[in-house]
């Protein structure tokens, strides 16, 4: 069970759990007819220690091997008394051939007789117990216990291999093949060693080249004397000034989703104030770590995680504030691994995700060992297959991933159906609410048509809103939600035995910005119901505007239905990347999407106000595309995205890991 490794599931295409259960039950049967066929003379019902023999099997198939998740109450519950009634069987069995003068009958056969050879070492630990002058009764005893135990973990060995085997799909074994491949002539055969990284040298420069400035200046140590504050703050507002235009201009796909500068000016303020403050030392900045409190508070109540009362708000949602939407998602996987799988035993958890799903799930499966099982989109609304979802699910099985909007084609999963789904199968169902965390509540109170997303559905377990997008925070914070705080304990950090002294704290991080905390408190104070409500409405209106002319340009079309803030769409007459190079020569940052191939803007405050510019834009570009012909040399992201999709991963990593290098350089 390859735990970081990436699966794909398609319902269609897969042995369904009732037909794997099925071969289970038929295996079983297999088995106790084999065992019972030494019996057959005798009468089955004077021969208790075959009785014995198919409960333990029958019990063992069900609490052990964990074949699929049960949908019935009833079998749930005999799920949960499956081990103790094992136990007490395997005792009873244990008793009688030590003390059989108490019994009526004598055991005289071990479970599982077919794996004599694999059984030699136990037999040499018994010639140990023999030598040690044990009763004979009890060497028996220990045998026929013991047998039963290998016997039992060796089936549920093998179901798991099996298991593992059913999910995993002919193209994902077709990649990790040519990958190892790729990664063995890297480092084993020097030729190809050689070439390869010639060719990432000749990357890095052409990289180095488009992405830096060649005449910047750069300091590689520390200057022999300190600079004043008046040349640096000179210095550092030259750079933002140069670099604050393209999206003042509102040419650029989210990233800036305010920009209102009375609004800029008090976050700065409010950072000011609290510069030096850490949220890890509750007794010197105690109000910061009522700011965080009352964020998480405000942004519950948003999500419908608050009852409230005649005299007071009873807040029923728990949560903390994190880095950003990564971190909050990191941690939602982490609560659930933690109480999931206590709970339930599970040793391999799996998570079931869209492949349309944020990137940051992915680093949550690689950074906690749990195995992403990707499934598919609608091909008409790009929502997650709940079909997939359904039959996805098994016993390893701990959380449900969806997202409102997604971030490529901003749709809105069925969250309603992976409701039922997670309340059927007892598995949490997260809610990347990471961009729309402050645009849905308020588009659904202006009357869109929003579907059911928040803490209303009974399903959901946890949320993840970014506050630094549409909550006009400054960059870093995001807010965690969970339905409980049992789940919250999950996500904690304890270290009780380190010689620091007792160490906790609820995020990844230790120390943290106090400042990015009082600017989130600041922003939301400062907004308030009213204030997101009219910025809400306005991009809604803006969203639904450049939709509709989208839609209106020859050889283009929507992808999705937009239902809040991102404009998504491609051709299926030429390739979308080129009306994407030429809209960037005019200066437009848009965001470039694969597996399909398309485009999308998200809508933000700054955009809004050049709406008429990008859909004229568009339109050019698109016509000169048009006129070219599809005969057109490709260059910029036509030939990069052109170039990654008939490749495989391995050299694709390297490239986003050269690109990385460069930008990390100085």
């Amino acid at each position: 069970n390859n735990n970081s490794q990436t699966s794909r599931f398609k319902a269609k295409k897969t042995m369904s759990s009732s037909s794997f259960r099925s071969t289970i039950i038929d295996l079983t049967s297999r088995y106790v007819s084999v065992r019972l066929g030494g019996h057959f003379s005798r009468s089955l019902g004077s021969d208790a220690e075959v009785m014995s023999t198919v409960l333990i099997a029958l019990l063992g198939s069900v609490c052990l091997l964990k074949v699929s998740p049960p949908r019935s109450v009833v079998v749930r519950k005999f799920r949960t008394m499956a081990m103790p009634m094992s136990v007490c069987i395997m005792l009873y069995r244990f008793i009688t051939v030590l003390f059989p003068s108490i019994a009526p009958f004598q055991v005289h056969h071990d479970l599982f007789d077919y794996v004599v050879t694999f059984l030699k070492y136990v037999y040499s630990v018994l010639d140990h117990f023999s030598s040690l002058h044990l009763p004979s009764n009890l060497s028996v005893a220990l045998t026929t216990v013991f047998r039963d135990l290998v016997g039992l973990a060796i089936i549920r060995m093998v179901v798991e291999y099996c298991q593992s085997f059913r999910r995993t799909s002919f193209a994902e074994v077709k990649t990790s093949a040519v990958d190892s491949l790729f990664q063995f002539g890297k480092n084993n055969i020097p030729y190809v060693a050689n070439e390869l990284q010639k060719e990432e040298d000749k990357m890095e420069v052409d990289l180095e080249t488009s992405l830096k400035d060649g005449s910047r200046k750069r300091t590689l140590a520390l200057p022999p004397k300190g600079r004043t504050s008046r040349s640096l703050l000179l210095d550092l507002k030259k750079r933002s000034s140069a670099e604050n235009k393209k999206w003042e201009e509102g040419l650029v796909s989210g990233a800036v989703y305010c920009g209102e500068k009375d609004h800029t000016e008090l976050l700065n303020a409010a950072y000011a104030a609290f510069s030096l403050a850490n949220p890890l030392h509750p007794d010197i900045w105690p109000s910061v770590n009522q700011f965080e409190a009352e964020i998480c508070s405000m942004t519950a109540s948003l999500m419908n995680g608050t009852l409230h009362n005649m005299e007071d708000i009873v807040s029923t949602v728990v949560g903390c504030i994190s880095s950003g939407g990564t971190e909050s998602i990191i941690l939602a996987a982490k609560a659930h691994k933690e109480l999931y799988c206590k709970r339930k035993g599970i040793r391999h958890p799996e998570i079931i995700s869209c492949v349309t799903a944020h990137a940051a799930i992915d680093k949550a499966c690689e950074m906690l060992g749990c195995r992403n099982v990707k499934v598919g989109y609608d091909p008409e609304t790009y929502k997650i297959d709940v079909d997939a979802v359904a039959a996805a699910i098994n016993s390893d099985t701990i959380l449900l991933y969806s997202s409102a909007p997604s971030f490529p084609q901003g749709v809105v999963d069925n969250i309603s159906r992976l409701s039922s789904l997670a309340l059927a199968h007892d598995v949490g169902l997260h809610v990347d609410c990471c961009l729309g965390g402050f645009v849905l509540p308020f588009a659904k109170k202006l009357g869109y048509d929003v579907p059911a997303f928040d803490f209303t559905v009974p399903g959901v377990t946890s949320m993840s809103c970014d506050t630094h997008k549409y909550g006009y925070a400054s960059k870093g914070t995001s807010v965690i939600l969970y339905r409980n705080k049992a789940l919250r304990r999950a996500q904690y950090f304890c270290y009780p035995e380190w010689t620091g002294g007792l160490y906790v704290t609820p995020t990844i991080a230790g120390s943290r910005p106090g400042a990015l905390s009082a600017a989130c408190w600041a922003s939301m104070m400062a907004m308030g119901e009213d204030g997101y409500t009219d910025r809400v409405d306005t991009i809604m209106e803006a969203t639904a505007e450049i939709a509709k002319a989208v839609q209106a340009i020859d050889g283009l079309y929507l992808l999705g239905e937009p239902k809040s803030m991102i404009v998504c769409f491609d051709s299926k007459e030429f390739n979308i990347y080129r009306v994407g190079d030429k809209m960037t020569k005019l200066g437009w940052s848009l965001n470039s999407l694969q597996r399909p191939a398309c485009i999308h803007l998200c809508v933000t405050l700054r955009t809004v106000e050049h709406r008429s510019k990008f859909v004229a834009d568009l339109e050019g570009c698109v016509a000169e595309v048009r006129e070219e012909g599809n005969d057109a040399a490709l260059t910029g992201n036509a030939a990069v995205y052109g170039m990654s999709g008939s490749m495989p991963p391995g050299p694709i990593n390297e490239l986003l890991k050269c690109y990385t290098d460069v930008i990390l350089k100085a």
